[in-house]
Order: C-alpha cells, then structure tokens, then sequence
C-alpha cells in the first residue's frame, strides 16, 4: 500500500515529536522517581535504624552479641533492606547481617570525633545526600548520616546511621538496597515508554485516518485538475463536505464551468473567424474572377458584335456581286482566255457556291460567342450583388455552358448525360452571383465524382432511355437510398420544382461512385475535401453550404452511400422577406 506523502511528512513529524517527548519524559521521570523513592528508601531506612538504636540502647549494659543479633535479624527481612550492623563505642562491629565476610570497607571505620551530621545548620558534606526535601522523607529524632556506599556482597547501597545514646554506645547503619531503587525506576519508565508507545500508536492511526480523509479529495481535487487540464470536463467530482475542502472543490467546479463555457466561446468565435475568413477569400476570389470574366466579356462582346453586325452587310454585299457576276457571264458572249483561265483557276464556280455558306458559318460562330458572352455575364452578375428576382434555370444554364467542355468525352470516360427536368419556378428573390457559384460547386463536383468512378455505377428506373423521373422533396421516399443498377453512362440529373409555402428545391444528382459516411458527416466543413492534394481546397462545399443556409435562410443536403450515387438538395424561400415563414422539413436518413 503506498502512502500519501503528506501522511509520511506527518509521520516522520510524529516520530521526532514522540522521541523527544519519550526522551524528556523518561528523563524527568528517572529524576523525579529517583528522588522520591530515595527519599522513601531514606526514610525507610532511618525508621529502621532509629528503632534497632532505640532497642540496642536498653542492650548495651548486657553486652549480648545474640541479643543484639537477633534484634537487627528481625529488620533484615523488611523490603528493601540490603545489609544492618551495629558498631559498640568502641567502633567494633558487634552484630551484622552480611552472609559471607564483613566488607573491609565496614571493618575499620574511622569516626570523626565531630562527625558531620545533617545538623541545624543544614550543611551538606561532599559525598553526602540530604533527603530532607523529599516529600517522602521522614526525618528521626536525633541525628543521621545518609552516604551512598558500593560494596561487593550488596551492590550499591544507601547507608543511613544512626547514634546510639548519641553516640556514646555506638551506632547502628542500615544499608538500603539501591540496585532495587534502580530496577523500580527503570520498570517504571519501561512502562512509561510502553504507555508512550502505545498512544504513539494510536496517534498514527488516528493520524492515518484523519490525513486519508483530508487527502482522498485532495488527490480527487488533483484528477479533476488534471482532467480540466486535457480539457475534460466530465464528470464533475463528488465532494459535498462544508470545510475548506468542500469550499476549494465548489470552487473548481465553479471554475471549470466557467473555463468550459469560455472555451465553447473560443472555439465559436474561432470557426466564425475561420468561416469569415473562408468567405472573405472565397469572395475575394470570386470578385477577381467576376471582374475578369466580366473584362475580358466585355472587350470581347465590343468587336464580335462588330463582326456579327456586318456579316449580315457582308453577306447582302456578297449575294449582289454573285448575282451581278452571273449576269455578266449571262450577256458577255465575247470569250477571253486570259478571264477563262483564272477562272478556272480559282474555281470560279465553287467559290459562288461555298462563299455564302462561309459566311452563313461565321453568322453561327458569332451567334455562338454571343451566348458564351452571355452566359458569362450572365454568371457574373457583377451589376447584381444585391438580392435580385432572377430566373433561377437561366443561372444554372449559364453554370452549363461554362462547364460544357468538360461533360464531353476524354480518354477516361464517355460524355456525360446531362438530363434537366426544369418545373415551372417563378423568379425567386436571391443573390444570383453567389447562388450560381453554389451551382458551379456542386456541378464540378459531380462531373470530378464521375471522373473518379468513370459512371460505372448508375441509377435505377431510367426503363433504359438515360431518363428518370423524381420523386418530390414532400415525398419521404425521396430520402431512401439511391438504388443502383448497371448503366455504364455517366449521367447527372438536374431537377427543379416548387414547394409548398413559397418553397423552390434544385436537385443535382449523378451516378457517380458514391461519398462514405464518416466522409459525408464533414462534407460542409471548411478545408475537408475527398479530393488528391492539389485538386480541391475544402473550401466550395463549406461556402455553398454557408451560401445557401445564412444568406439565402435555406437548405443544403446530402444524400450519398458508397455505391450509390451522390444526390444535393438545395431549398432556398421564393421571397428572402419571408424567408421567416414555416421552412419545409427534409426527413434526416442515415444512408
């Protein structure tokens, strides 16, 4: 199990504490015992002494060694008590209790003819202890000598003398054991240390406890920032306690709905910026193209209607010199073989034949560049940037002649079957420079998908003839997937009616290889393109869609499964100052 390290930093803390604690105690526990029971030990041993002096003194005159004997045999056995003797006044030792020999130390005492005493005067000779301030010492009546002795038989004792008739009949020393002082104390701060350890135990648990409990939701708190951190916001943490904890979680919790909902924001306001920008570009793009169109329109339409205005001169002019040849060679009998010959020459006769037919065919290559020019004004619609009621079939026919050239054959497929099947719209209130584009868009991503799958995959229900009926958009049978069949043309169907409530639908439909799902879920957004790089920039998609939703109030879908086809269904209001109005519903299908 691994501990926190905020209940290790407590630990080592408990440790220093109690160790210094237990130090100090057992310290001031050694000192204190040993002064009491020194005191007790002292006490104890001068009752002793002052009872056997007092006995020995009614004794002295019998000069009885047994008597004396049997009286401090009777106090040998008392707790504590370590060795008794008796000295005679002649400082001889007339009765002990020491079991083998008597120490050297006691054989030859030498008494001070003014012994120091623990007088009134309070003095303290040096290797002398004073108890007398012990609370359990008992002083005696009279005077005693306490000293510390070691000997070998007794070990450490505390020696405690008392006079005899003052001396004069000798003296009586009780030796009282310390070795067993020492083992009581020492028991005592055993226990003692026991105790501590014991409530040191219990201090850790307890502090275990109380450090698990403060530092599980801090180490939740820690995961919920870590989680904030990789921008996880889910789910929030589970801490409901009302002290600080409760307070910093609260807080968090405070602040990453705040950082959520700022970021939400962020990410809006970047994909705005980035749409702006992608419409900023894309219309900047555009503006250039339509101004180029329009020029190079413009400077072309100048010198074609030239051409096309006196063709028509050129070819009167022509049939009058034709006819007024013929009628000289009708009434000029006279032959000129100078004239005969260049006739011949030039081939006189086919020239008055394919002359005209010449300028029958530049009539039509004038007529020709005329409706190209046309067409491109027409897609422009520089002078229409504004919402204008436009026919919305001219447009998508001025986005087909553009895109003629490539619905013809090439080296990679046959040409492309164009059907339209046009209803009857009325002019619809739009932005025709920028709805065009939408057609441009969808229609060169048609013609790139049957490219791609070479029109391999067709539709079903054309009963062979290239042609299909559509279903209308009210119609749920409309949204099921595109069958498929195994027509080898490509083909791209335009479609066009009127919907309920003001409503006019366009749909662009081919039979190309199909778009897969996870693709066509971000078929709108910015810079996604199907394309190889270096064919498509991801932006026409995203700006028909952008198009056809915020500017025309409308909608964009896609209809497409691996295989299948790709069908795009535009819905835009018929009148942009009711765009407000009940919007037609497109049931949303998972192809």
């Amino acid at each position: 199990m691994k501990l926190s390290s905020l209940f290790q930093k407590t630990l080592v803390g408990q440790v220093i504490l109690f160790s210094i604690v237990t130090l100090s105690m057992s310290v001031a526990s050694a000192y204190s015992l040993r002064w009491h029971l020194t005191g007790e030990y002292s006490s104890r041993g001068s009752a002793i002494a002052k009872g056997i002096a007092d006995s020995s003194a009614e004794l002295l005159g019998s000069d009885s060694p047994e008597t004396f004997q049997a009286i401090i045999d009777e106090s040998a056995d008392l707790r504590g008590v370590a060795y008794i003797f008796v000295l005679n006044a002649k400082r001889q030792i007339i009765a002990h209790t020491f079991k083998e020999a008597i120490p050297k130390q006691f054989l030859n005492l030498s008494v001070n003819p003014n012994p120091t005493k623990w007088g009134k005067d309070g003095s303290n000779p040096r290797g002398m202890r004073r108890f007398t301030h012990s609370p359990n010492f008992e002083g005696v009546n009279g005077e005693a000598i306490v000293q510390y002795r070691r000997g070998k038989g007794f070990g450490y004792a505390i020696d405690i003398s008392v006079p005899i008739l003052e001396g004069n009949g000798g003296y009586v020393h009780v030796g009282m054991d310390q070795t067993r002082l020492i083992t009581q104390i020492r028991s005592a701060i055993a226990l003692q240390s026991v105790v501590i350890f014991l409530l040191f135990v219990v201090s850790v648990i307890a502090t275990y406890i109380m450090v698990n409990r403060i530092s599980r939701p801090l180490h939740q708190l820690i995961d919920y920032a870590k989680r904030l951190a990789a921008r996880d916001f889910s789910p929030p943490i589970g801490i409901q306690s009302n002290d600080e904890i409760g307070l910093l979680a609260s807080t968090m919790q405070t602040m990453a709905a705040d950082t959520q909902t700022f970021i939400r924001q962020l990410e809006q306001a970047l994909e705005e910026l980035q749409n702006t920008q992608t419409q900023l570009v894309q219309s900047e793009k555009m503006s250039s193209l339509g101004q180029l169109v329009a020029g190079v329109a413009h400077e072309i339409n100048n010198p074609i209607n030239f051409i096309a205005g006196n063709i028509n001169y050129a070819s009167t002019y022509t049939h009058q010199m034709i006819d007024l040849l013929k009628l000289y060679n009708s009434q000029s009998h006279a032959s000129n073989s100078e004239i005969d010959a260049k006739a011949e020459a030039i081939d006189l006769n086919f020239l008055m034949e394919d002359f005209p037919k010449l300028l029958t065919s530049m009539r039509l290559g004038t007529e020709r560049i005329q409706e190209i020019i046309k067409s491109l004004r027409n897609f422009s619609r520089l002078d229409q940037a504004e919402v204008q009621k436009v026919n919305i079939h001219e447009g998508i026919d001025s986005t087909l002649m553009i895109l003629k050239h490539q619905l013809q054959a090439n080296g990679h497929r046959p040409p492309i079957e164009l059907v339209k099947e046009y209803g009857e719209l009325p002019a619809v209130e739009c932005y025709p420079g920028q709805l065009n584009q939408v057609f441009m868009n969808l229609l060169a991503n048609a013609i790139d998908a049957l490219e791609k799958g070479s029109g391999k995959i067709g539709r079903k229900g054309d009963g062979g003839n290239g042609k299909k009926t559509l279903p209308s958009l009210s119609d749920s049978s409309s949204q099921s997937p595109i069958p498929n069949s195994q027509s080898l043309v490509p083909k791209i169907e335009i479609k066009t009616e009127l919907l309920k409530d003001n409503w006019v639908a366009i749909r662009i439909v081919d039979n190309g290889s199909g778009i897969p799902a996870d693709k066509r879920q971000k078929l709108f957004d910015p810079f996604f393109t199907t394309k190889p790089i270096g064919k498509g920039t991801g932006l026409g998609l995203a700006i028909s869609h952008q198009v056809i939703v915020e500017k025309h109030h409308g909608h964009l879908q896609c209809l497409s499964d691996l295989g299948q086809g790709t069908e795009f269904i535009i819905e835009i209001p018929v009148y942009q100052s009711k765009s407000s109005a009940v919007i037609p519903t497109i049931p949303q299908v998972v192809r």
